[in-house]
């Protein structure tokens, strides 16, 4: 009977690298980059999407095309619309006046119908309420 072989001696050595020395480092980096993608799990996830692409396709489809987010769209092109005409000069009056009438919000001042009728009077206040009923009355005119 013969002995089972233990050890297989080659004559011939590889002197030379399977990956040239000069792109050695780039590959370690490669190997370490993908490493900590599938560590994260970010390739178990770029797996699963290219097995379900189909279905993902789908389902973004049928999203898109909802009834809920054509309104959603229509409303935020609306607000950029109406962003869009108001002047900007006007905007930076009123929010400096809004924020000056915050901070000043907090001050006793006289109440009662005889305060307001006097707080009224007042240009800096009617003012703000004038471009609030404006703006109210513009709301309800049809198109």
């Amino acid at each position: 009977m013969s002995k089972p072989i233990e050890f297989i001696e080659n004559g011939e050595e590889k002197d030379s690298p399977v990956i040239a020395e000069e792109f050695q480092e780039g590959f370690n980096n490669l190997l370490k980059t993908i490493k900590s993608l599938n560590d994260s799990g970010f390739l178990s996830l770029l797996n699963a999407i290219s097995a379900n692409y189909k279905y993902i396709i789908d389902t973004f489809s049928e999203q898109f095309n909802s009834d809920s987010t054509k309104k959603s769209l229509t409303n935020i092109t609306s607000v950029f619309d109406l962003l869009s005409k108001l002047d900007p000069d006007m905007m930076v009056n009123l929010m400096t006046r809004l924020g000056d009438s915050i901070n000043n919000a907090g001050k006793p001042s006289a109440s009662g119908l005889i305060g307001l009728a006097r707080m009224m009077h007042r240009s800096d206040v009617a003012e703000p309420i004038s471009v609030l009923l404006k703006v109210l009355a513009g709301m309800s005119e049809k198109k």
